[in-house]
C-alpha cells in the first residue's frame, strides 16, 4: 500500500515520550507522554510505566473538562513506594504523591504559587523544593480587607523580562525544605535573589543549590554554588562561578559534585562541560576539556515535547559520570571517569537522545529520537551500540500511513575551505528526470544546530513536492568550540557564505532540483540571515522571515537579551559608539535592495525577537513597494513553532507553505 503525504493536522496526532526514571530496584521505569489536544488547542500529559521489557501501562490519569492537565517530573522515593510527580491538576503546579501498589494520587504541597524544582532526600522523609515568592499555603486565611490591586507595572530591574514569561515581578525563587509527614516548609534561602536546583547529599545532612547574590547580577549573571548545613542551618558560597552552571548532580560516596557549565562569563556559546568539585576541597577540573563538543542536546526540532531537565548521572561506583552531547547533527550519550577520560559514544548514531536514565552501570533508557520517528523509549546495552531494544512505539500506526522522506546527509567545503555538514529530503512522489523546487531551511540559534530528530514542518514541505535543503553553517554546534565562535563579530559574513556554498553544492550534485524556483525561510537567527539574504540575491523567488531581526540597534533595548547579545555577539558592540557597526549589520538598512516578494510571522508576545523588529521590516517594505505580507499570532511567543498553541502552529505551516505554494510556477 502506497502510504499517503504527512499534512499539517499530523502534527497534532504525534505523542511525545520523555524524561524516564528508572525505579530504586531497576525493574522498571516511569515517563512522561504528552498529547495534543485541537480542541482545548493545547497539550496534556500523563505518566506512564514501562517494565523495562515492553509491557506497560497509564500511571496517572486525571480528566478535566476545562482545563489541560499535565503530570510531569516523575521522581521516585528511595525506597521505591512512592512516585512523586508534579501536577497541575488543582490549578497550579503541585507535588503529588502516588503509591505504587495502587490507589489514587494524593496531593502534598497547596501552595498557592505553585511548586517548581522538587527532590526527595535520601530518608523520603522531606523534600528540597524551590517557590517564587513567599510561602502562601490555599489553607491560610487573609482576614485583612484586600486592598483593590493596580495593574500599574513599575520596573526597577534591567533583567525586567522574559520571553515566554512576561514582565517579572518582584517574587525570588527560594529553596524549602518540606517534611512530608508533618507537611511544614522550612525556608532555606533569603534575599533579592534566585536560587534553584536543590540537591541532598547522600548522608541527607547538607544541601546544595544555585544561585547567585553578586550585586551586579543583572548585568553579568555568574550563578554560584552554595552549601547549606541543615542541622545547623548556615549556609555557606561553595563556588563562586564564573560562567554557566547548571545540572548539580553528587557521586553516590559523597565525594564528588558534577556540574555542567563552564567558566568563561555569562557571554559564551562556546562548549558546555562537565566540570567536577571536590567537596572536601572544592577543587574545580574541567573533566571534558578536550573533548570538543559541547554538553546537552542542541539539536532543533519541532515535533519533540520531552519535558526532561537536562541531567548528569554518576554509576554506582562514583567514578564515571554519563552526559548527552551534540556532536555533528546527532545528540549521543557519553560518559566521562573521575580522571577526565571520555568513552565513545554510547548511544546510536543518526539519532538523538533527548533524555535518559540509567538501569545499571552497563545499562540505559534512553528517548531516541531519528529523522523518522520523534522518540520513544529504548534500553541500551553500554558495551554495544547495536544493542538496543525498543519499549514504546506510540506513533508507529501514524508511521505506517505517512511516507516520510529520509534526508541525505552530505559534507561540502565553503569559500573559504571550512567544512559544513548538510542534509537534502527529496519531495514526496520523486521521479527520477523531473526537476523540483527547493526551500532553503536556517536554523536559530546561532549555537544550535539541525540534525538528526524528525522535523515535522520539513517532512511537510517534502510532501508538498519540495527538495528541502538545510547545513550547520559555523556558529552551530557539534562541530567544536572554534566552529561555533566563529559567528561573532561576522553576521552576514563568512555564515552567510557557508549557507549559500550550500546552495551552490546541492545545485550541483542534486540534478532534480530545479534552479529557477528556490525558496528561503528561517526563524530567529536563521530568520535574521533570511532577512540577510534577501538584501543581497534575487536568487529566490520567495522568502519567509520568521520572528526575526532587522535592527540590531532596536534590538539592543527591546529585546530580553537584547542589552548583552548584541554586545557581545557583535565583537563587544556599544549601542552608543558603535551605530555605523550596528546598522551596517542590520538588514533594514538595505531594505532598498530587497526585490524578492517577504512573508513575515511573528508573535505579539515574542519578547526575544520583538514584535516591533517584525513591523519595522514590514513597513519598510512595504513603504518601498516590495510584495510583503505580516502575519502576527496573539499571545504567543518565541517558541510558536515548537510548543505553541496547535491552531496557531498549524496555520502558520498553511501560511509559510501558502506563501512558496502561491509563487510556484506550473
Amino acid at each position: 500500500m502506497t502510504k499517503r503525504p504527512i499534512t499539517a493536522e499530523d502534527l497534532c496526532k504525534f505523542k511525545f515520550v520523555g524524561d524516564p526514571k528508572v525505579s530504586p530496584n531497576k525493574d522498571k521505569a516511569a515517563y512522561v507522554l504528552t498529547h495534543v489536544d485541537q480542541e482545548k488547542d493545547g497539550y496534556y500529559s500523563y505518566i506512564y510505566l514501562t517494565d523495562l521489557k515492553g509491557e506497560g501501562r497509564q500511571y496517572t490519569s486525571h480528566y478535566s473538562k476545562d482545563s489541560l492537565v499535565k503530570d510531569t517530573a516523575p521522581k521516585w522515593s528511595p525506597d521505591g513506594s512512592t512516585l512523586a510527580f508534579r501536577s497541575n491538576r488543582s490549578g497550579k503546579n503541585q507535588v503529588w504523591l502516588l503509591h505504587t501498589n495502587g490507589g489514587e494520587a494524593v496531593q502534598l504541597t497547596d501552595v498557592k504559587q505553585g511548586i517548581g524544582d522538587f527532590v526527595w532526600s535520601p530518608d523520603g522523609k522531606q523534600l528540597a523544593l524551590t517557590i517564587t515568592g513567599e510561602l502562601k499555603l490555599s489553607s491560610d486565611k487573609d482576614d485583612e480587607k484586600k486592598e483593590e490591586k493596580s495593574d500599574v507595572k513599575v520596573i526597577t530591574r534591567l533583567r525586567y523580562k522574559g520571553d515566554g514569561v512576561g514582565i517579572y515581578n518582584d517574587d525570588r525563587k527560594h529553596v524549602y525544605l518540606l517534611d512530608i509527614e508533618a507537611k511544614s516548609y522550612t525556608k532555606i534561602t533569603e534575599g533579592e535573589h534566585d536560587f534553584s536546583q536543590p540537591r541532598f547529599t547522600p548522608d541527607g545532612k547538607s544541601l546544595f543549590y544555585i544561585g547567585t547574590k553578586a550585586e551586579d547580577k543583572e548585568w553579568g549573571y555568574l550563578p554560584a554554588i552554595w552549601k547549606y548545613d541543615i542541622s545547623s542551618k548556615e549556609e555557606s558560597l561553595f563556588y563562586q562561578g564564573n560562567g554557566y552552571l547548571m545540572s548539580p548532580s553528587i557521586s553516590p560516596d559523597g565525594k564528588w559534585l558534577a556540574v555542567a557549565g563552564h567558566t568563561r562569563g555569562e557571554r559564551s556559546q562556546g562548549n558546555s562541560n562537565v566540570l567536577l568539585f571536590s567537596l572536601e576541597t572544592a577543587k574545580l577540573t574541567n573533566l571534558t576539556d578536550s573533548f570538543d563538543y559541547t554538553v546537552g542536546n542542541l539539536v532543533g526540532v519541532d515535533a519533540k515535547y520531552d519535558t526532561a531537565e537536562f541531567q548528569l548521572i554518576w554509576d554506582s561506583t562514583s567514578t564515571n559520570i554519563f552526559f548527552s552531547a551534540t556532536v555533528g547533527g546527532d545528540c549521543q550519550l557519553f560518559k566521562v571517569d573521575i580522571d577526565g577520560k571520555v568513552s565513545a559514544a554510547l548511544s546510536p548514531s543518526v539519532a538523538s537522545v533527548t533524555s535518559y536514565d540509567l538501569v545499571s552501570d552497563d545499562q540505559a533508557v534512553l528517548v531516541l529520537a531519528t529523522p523518522l520517528s520523534t522518540g520513544d523509549l529504548v534500553t541500551q546495552d553500554l558495551s554495544n551500540v547495536e544493542n538496543v531494544v525498543q519499549l514504546t512505539d506510540w506513533n508507529q500506526e501514524l508511521y505506517n500511513e505517512v511516507h516520510l522522506s529520509t534526508p541525505e546527509n552530505f559534507n561540502y567545503k565553503s569559500t573559504d575551505g571550512w567544512e559544513i555538514e548538510g542534509w537534502v529530503m527529496k519531495p514526496y512522489g520523486f521521479e527520477e528526470g523531473k526537476k523540483y523546487p527547493m526551500i532553503l531551511e536556517i536554523h536559530g540559534g546561532p549555537a544550535t544546530a539541525y540534525g538528526n530528530g524528525l522535523h515535522h514542518e520539513m517532512q511537510l514541505m517534502a510532501s508538498k513536492g519540495y527538495v528541502v535543503l538545510y547545513t550547520n553553517p559555523r556558529g552551530s554546534h557539534g562541530y567544536g568550540h572554534e566552529f561555533v565562535n566563529a559567528v561573532i563579530g561576522d553576521y552576514g559574513g563568512m555564515d552567510y557564505e557557508d549557507i549559500m556554498a550550500g546552495v551552490d553544492y546541492a545545485l550541483e550534485n542534486y540534478n532534480y532540483i530545479d534552479t529557477d524556483q528556490l525558496f528561503v525561510t528561517g526563524g530567529s537567527y536563521g530568520g535574521y540571515m533570511t532577512n540577510v539574504i534577501v538584501t543581497r540575491t534575487e536568487r529566490f523567488k520567495a522568502a519567509v522571515t520568521q520572528r526575526s531581526i532587522c535592527n540590531w540597534h532596536s534590538f539592543y533595548g527591546t529585546s530580553d537579551i537584547g542589552f548583552f547579545f548584541t554586545e557581545w555577539q557583535h565583537g563587544h558592540a556599544d549601542l552608543w559608539d558603535d551605530v555605523e557597526k550596528l546598522l551596517k549589520i542590520s538588514p533594514l538598512t538595505y531594505a532598498r535592495d530587497v526585490k524578492t516578494p517577504t512573508l513575515i510571522l511573528h508573535s505579539e508576545q515574542d519578547l526575544r525577537c520583538p514584535m516591533e523588529q517584525a513591523e519595522q521590516w514590514y513597513i519598510a517594505l512595504k513603504r518601498l513597494g516590495v510584495e510583503t505580507k505580516l502575519v502576527r499570532f496573539p499571545d504567543e511567543n518565541h517558541d510558536l513553532s515548537r510548543s505553541g498553541k496547535p491552531k496557531h502552529r498549524l496555520e502558520r505551516l498553511q501560511h509559510l507553505i501558502g506563501w512558496f505554494d502561491d509563487r510556484l510556477e506550473a
